[in-house]
């Protein structure tokens, strides 16, 4: 079998826990997509392209189980499901179904995809190809808020000081310093920040992301100081991704 019947026979035994099992599936499938865009952009060979897709492929094999168990996506109340994706795909050697070699490579895109940073330490080629993963999870996240299938509802104050300094300062929120359902609409902002490659940015403005994410907000909010936020965020991230472009 291929890698992706290897995978849809695998989470075929979930789809009975519900539609929250045929989401994941989908946001699969459309990562495992980007992350072959993002390899051709850069260059690699055919081979390298397809070690790409399947790490893209495997990134989120852990939150099936994790719903099958806690009916819920939040890591913070249940469990890590990148952690656990690398439990599963170790677990009677299961990852030698999607690939015959480069273990330890899918093995590491799969663990950090979902941490705030990847590890100074780890190697060079497993960063790389970690990092083609969470610039394409980053992306698919960002198309979902963008055509209002996810928002943040009930904002009813505005982003707290040291949530909005971050993204001014042009970094990512850690989900720890989350407090207000308004610092929520900035963790999405902040993806931005934690972009890897030009295409990715590229994807981001082609699309207009920002913007719709941005808009698809304002139309749930009657605090006027969180939509002053929301409207000096919008030119401060387009501005930063016309500079990632022209890099």
């Amino acid at each position: 079998m291929t890698a992706q019947e290897e995978f849809i026979q695998y989470t075929n035994k979930y789809k009975k826990y519900g539609e929250m099992i045929d989401l994941k599936t989908n946001h699969t499938f459309r990562v495992q997509k980007l992350c072959e865009e993002l390899a051709e952009s850069e260059g690699l060979t055919n081979e390298q392209i397809e070690l790409a897709s399947i790490c893209g492929l495997l990134h989120d094999i852990g939150r099936f189980e994790q719903w099958k168990r806690y009916k819920s996506y939040k890591d913070l109340n249940t469990i890590d499901h990148g952690e656990l994706g690398v439990e599963i795909l170790k677990d009677n050697y299961f990852i030698s179904k999607f690939s015959p070699k480069n273990h330890n490579i899918i093995l590491m895109s799969v663990k950090y995809h979902n941490k705030y940073k990847v590890p100074n330490n780890l190697k060079e080629i497993n960063k790389y190809y970690t990092n083609i993963v969470r610039d394409a999870d980053k992306l698919d996240i960002l198309y979902l808020f963008s055509i209002n299938n996810l928002k943040t509802k009930n904002a009813e104050t505005k982003m707290s000081t040291k949530i909005y300094n971050t993204l001014i300062n042009k970094k990512q929120i850690k989900r720890v310093d989350v407090k207000t359902k308004a610092d929520e609409i900035a963790i999405r902002l902040g993806f931005i920040f934690d972009l890897n490659f030009k295409k990715s940015y590229e994807i981001v403005k082609e699309n207009n992301y920002i913007n719709k994410v941005i808009d698809n907000q304002i139309i749930e909010i009657n605090n006027k100081e969180l939509i002053n936020q929301l409207e000096e965020l919008r030119i401060h991230i387009n501005n930063y991704i016309e500079e990632m472009i022209s890099c």
